[in-house]
């Protein structure tokens, strides 16, 4: 036991002699320290891990150089702008979009893009009913009261209650100006 002792002690010897005199091709490994308190040491910022997309949902959104609203404005970002988001602070996200990191509110930042609502415009006003181009004599000479095109026996009939009975329009479905489809195509 003795003499492998001595012989391993030789082998780390010789190594050290080596490396005193001629190098190895042993890479160096070195160790940093961790004490950022000592005078004229700085830590480096860790990188900025950016890991969710967020779209911009304000009309403009202003990304700033510091989570702030006295912050420098870098850049205005408009609606539906994709962003990579990463650190939180507050209501403050650190976003990069385009090759730009900044700070932007996240009050407006949202999971999806912003789908713009259609223009709306005043719906048209009803169609007004027609007459047929010629009265027909009513059957009984008036009005009854409100007929379903199941209770009309001809073509002649619906095309009268269509053009005189005030309920006429509702045998017109379809609003084309023909009333009981059934009989009168």
């Amino acid at each position: 036991m003795r003499k492998r002792y001595w012989v391993l002690m030789a082998f780390l010897a010789l190594g050290g002699i080596g490396n005193l005199i001629g190098g190895t091709d042993t890479p160096v490994r070195g160790s940093v320290e961790s004490d950022a308190t000592a005078v004229g040491r700085t830590t480096a910022p860790a990188t900025a891990s950016f890991d969710a997309t967020l779209y911009v949902t304000a009309s403009s959104l202003n990304l700033r150089a510091a989570p702030g609203t006295d912050a420098r404005v870098l850049a205005s970002l408009p609606r539906n702008t994709r962003v990579l988001a990463g650190e939180r602070r507050g209501k403050w996200v650190n976003v990069s979009t385009q090759g730009v990191t900044g700070w932007v509110s996240g009050d407006y930042l949202g999971a999806a893009p912003v789908r713009e609502a259609p223009i709306q415009t005043t719906p048209a006003a009803p169609r007004q009913r027609q007459a047929p181009a010629r009265v027909v004599e009513a059957p009984s000479g008036s009005c009854p009261s409100r007929r379903y095109c199941t209770q009309i026996g001809s073509c002649q009939e619906a095309q009268y209650y269509l053009a005189n009975c005030s309920w006429g329009w509702r045998l017109d479905g379809d609003s084309d100006g023909v009333p009981c489809e059934s009989l009168c195509r």
